[in-house]
């Protein structure tokens, strides 16, 4: 390993779809290598909480010159002396003033562009611009960082980094003496330009890239396996999943992606597959995490963790990682117990309530059939038995006729026989009606 990589500050981006342990890996990272840890949320309120700090000590100082003033008696003697002091203390509380106004328009501008954000987001070139600055602080600049996921798309990495890229590209125009597309002939102003620019921000450019790659599946998967409590509340449920990875693959396809930005700057991405191709087993991260280590280097030395720190850390990073798979494989069970218990209890809830039913539904039914039940009863069973046993004991040729003529003899009320009930009466009755119907109406 080269000594000189090793005295570098790491400065790596951690890329990756979600769910892929970019957060994980950059905090391994971070702890390794004593690298200043940098994600989008991170920055916001790091950089909210260092403006309200200065405005805070800015506010405390003015307070602390005020009792100064209050306190303090003007001596005659060294009169002249004094009016130097107080001109130089109001200079100092002039530009005081400005800065305070300056960071309470720069909270206001960050607050109120989130609240006005349906996602509580900032706009690409504002966090663009909070992001550089960022990288360029002194934290960043001799510890190194480690950005967690960020730029999420192409035209984010050309404005944070566009700069340093170009003026890279000018510098090897110019060592190799060719034009660059649209351009003429490098000079040497062009060369000084171009170097000042790149050195200006080449602070911030990134020593590697990390881009961790799984398909949508195994992602999903992935998810499905968490225990529900580190779910819960997070982005991780079932639609926001689908949506961020429909975002993630809409800003990284294959003509355009972040990857290829870094790709053409000179800085080779390093992917690094979640799922292991021969075995097709997931990849433990700490397989993934020595992988990169080996790449990056050792730490410089005072910063990051001394090995026997680093053996107890890791150590302690396995045993949290078995417990928290444990605690999600019996948060599992007991819900798969609990889903069972639930089917039983409601399939027997269900066979009571279908039983009730039926008994209600026969009770309805004997209701409704009992009167029909009392018709059958009183004008017909008595005599069609009678019959039928007739039938039974005479076995006649022709039982339907048989059964026929005992009920027009045995009928008790005997209106069978009346003219009025067979179609032979009627049609002889309409017949008379017809014919008397004449003599009635000359009567």
């Amino acid at each position: 390993m080269d000594e000189t990589k090793s005295l570098k500050p790491l400065k790596v981006i951690i890329l990756g779809p979600p769910a892929s342990g970019k957060t994980k890996l950059s905090e391994l990272l971070c702890q390794r290598y004593g690298a200043h840890y940098v994600s989008v949320k991170s920055m916001i309120e790091e950089t909210l909480s260092e403006l309200e700090d200065n405005i805070e000590r800015a506010r405390e100082n003015q307070r602390q010159r005020e009792k100064k003033a209050a306190k303090e008696k003007k001596d005659e003697e060294d009169e002249e002396s004094d009016v130097e002091e107080e001109e130089e203390e109001l200079e100092e509380e002039v530009e005081e003033d400005i800065d305070i106004e300056d960071w309470q328009e720069q909270v206001k501008d960050i607050t109120t562009l989130m609240a006005k954000s349906e996602d509580h987001k900032l706009p690409d070139q504002y966090l663009v611009r909070l992001m550089k600055a960022f990288l360029a602080k002194e934290a960043c600049q001799t510890r190194g960082y480690v950005l967690d996921g960020y730029p999420k798309t192409i035209q984010q990495a050309k404005e944070l980094y566009g700069q340093v890229a170009e003026a890279s590209k000018v510098e090897e125009g110019g060592k190799l003496g060719i034009e660059l597309p649209g351009e003429g002939a490098i000079g040497e102003d062009q060369k000084q330009v171009g170097n000042l620019v790149g050195n200006a921000n080449e602070g911030i450019m990134p020593n590697f890239v990390v881009s961790l790659e799984a398909d949508d599946d195994f992602l999903c998967e992935r998810v499905m396996r968490l225990p529900q409590r580190l779910i819960q509340g997070t982005h991780y449920d079932e639609v926001n999943m689908l949506r961020r990875l429909g975002e993630f693959r809409s800003n990284n396809t294959d003509a355009s992606t972040v990857l290829n930005f870094f790709d053409e700057a000179g800085i080779h991405p390093i992917l690094i597959g979640l799922l292991d191709e021969d075995t097709e087993k997931e990849r433990d991260l700490d397989c993934i995490f020595n992988y990169v280590c080996e790449i990056f280097g050792d730490p410089i030395p005072g910063f990051g963790l001394s090995p026997e720190e680093e053996d107890a850390f890791r150590k302690l990073e396995k045993e949290q990682r078995r417990l928290q798979e444990e605690e999600g494989n019996l948060e599992k069970n007991l819900l798969e117990e609990k889903a069972t218990k639930d089917h039983q209890d409601k399939m027997e809830r269900w066979a009571e309530t279908f039983e009730k039913l039926q008994k209600e539904q026969e009770k309805i039914l004997a209701a409704q059939s009992e009167p029909l039940r009392f018709y059958l009863m009183k004008y017909i069973f008595p005599t069609v038995s009678k019959g039928l046993i007739e039938v039974a004991k005479l076995k006649p040729d022709d039982p339907i006729d048989f059964l026929a003529e005992y009920l027009f003899r045995e009928n008790p009320e005997g209106k069978m026989f009346d003219p009025s009930y067979t179609r032979e009466g009627e049609k002889i009755l309409v017949e008379f009606e017809e014919e008397i119907q004449p003599t009635l109406s000359l009567m």
